[in-house]
């Protein structure tokens, strides 16, 4: 005869099972947005690290173009005057609530990124923005288009 667990064992074990899964930390921030920059907006006083995707940094140029600016614009004429809903999953280093965030169904990193105004992140994107970011190469979309320099990106590594 072999000991095979019986119905309320098998329950048990589930439920034990369940109980163990790591507890999902995620805080819904919506409101209306202020931006900082192209990957930084700010809700109700809270700074918040867009998820995912990366935007030239203050004073970077292509040529006689200021692109941190064109992204920080490009982000804002997404927003609009929309109400903002975000994940926020984590804080960075710098204090900043870190998220993905959208308005109706349009997601900012998704849409920054294929309009050729950020980049695909892999680290922090699990390559969620990668083929946004290939079409907008593809099709010199934003910086893609620009006579931008080698180290437009500083010393931050994408894979």
């Amino acid at each position: 005869m072999t000991n095979r667990p019986g119905p309320v064992t098998s329950v048990i074990l589930v439920l034990t099972l369940t109980s163990c899964s790591p507890p999902t930390n995620t805080e819904t921030v919506t409101g209306a947005a202020s931006v900082i920059d192209g990957d930084t907006i700010e809700i109700h006083g809270q700074r918040i690290r867009l998820s995912g995707y990366d935007t030239p940094e203050r004073g970077a140029r292509c040529g006689t173009v200021n692109v941190y600016q064109k992204a920080a614009f490009a982000l804002s004429d997404l927003i609009g005057n929309r109400t903002v809903t975000c994940a926020v999953t984590d804080t960075d280093k710098y204090g900043r609530g870190v998220a993905t965030c959208s308005a109706g169904s349009v997601d900012f990193g998704d849409h920054m990124v294929a309009a050729g105004w950020g980049r695909d992140w892999p680290r922090y994107s699990r390559r969620r923005y990668a083929d946004a970011e290939a079409e907008a190469r593809a099709s010199k979309a934003g910086i893609w288009g620009l006579n931008c320099p080698s180290d437009l990106w500083g010393d931050r590594t994408y894979n």
